[in-house]
């Protein structure tokens, strides 16, 4: 008995994923912007924009994310966000998020300052977009620089 209920909900339920439209690309996850938000001794919370590309030919329907921050290759900040946003086939969406990072991580930060001093700030996020119609994640990963060094000036 226990086996024909099993064959009964695999016939259902692979037809149904059957449905699905395959992801041909995984999305694009870009840093705009890093602003501080709240600042306590041992927590700080950081506001983000994200750019989301969709190289895909399906729209993604967001509904929510769970994602870690890299700065300069070292653990930064994590985050999750239930904000819904619709990316459209071949376009992009901002999307503001909230991160939290530790002190310990501040101060790491904070240490290679001298070391990186007119270098761009490079970064890294990686995780994972909940959408609606799909039975699993959407992974993605990207890397990049924010900034860079001055352009040297030119004596008159």
């Amino acid at each position: 008995m226990k086996r024909l209920i099993a064959i009964l909900v695999l016939l259902v339920l692979v037809p149904g994923c059957a449905g699905l439209p395959p992801r041909e690309a995984p999305p694009r996850v870009n840093l705009v912007n890093l602003r501080p938000l709240e600042m306590t001794l041992f927590e700080q919370r950081y506001g983000l924009t994200l750019r989301i590309q969709n190289p895909d030919r399906h729209p993604i329907h967001i509904q929510g994310l769970s994602f870690e921050v890299e700065l300069n290759g070292r653990p930064f900040a994590h985050g999750v966000s239930d904000r819904q946003v619709e990316v459209p086939a071949f376009g992009e969406a901002l999307l503001e998020v909230e991160v939290v990072s530790t002190l310990f991580s501040l101060v790491e930060q904070i240490r290679q300052l001298d070391e990186r001093a007119g270098m761009p700030l490079s970064y890294r996020i990686s995780g994972r977009i909940s959408s609606s119609g799909s039975l699993v994640s959407i992974p993605f990963e990207q890397k990049g620089e924010l900034g860079g060094p001055a352009a040297p000036v030119k004596p008159d």
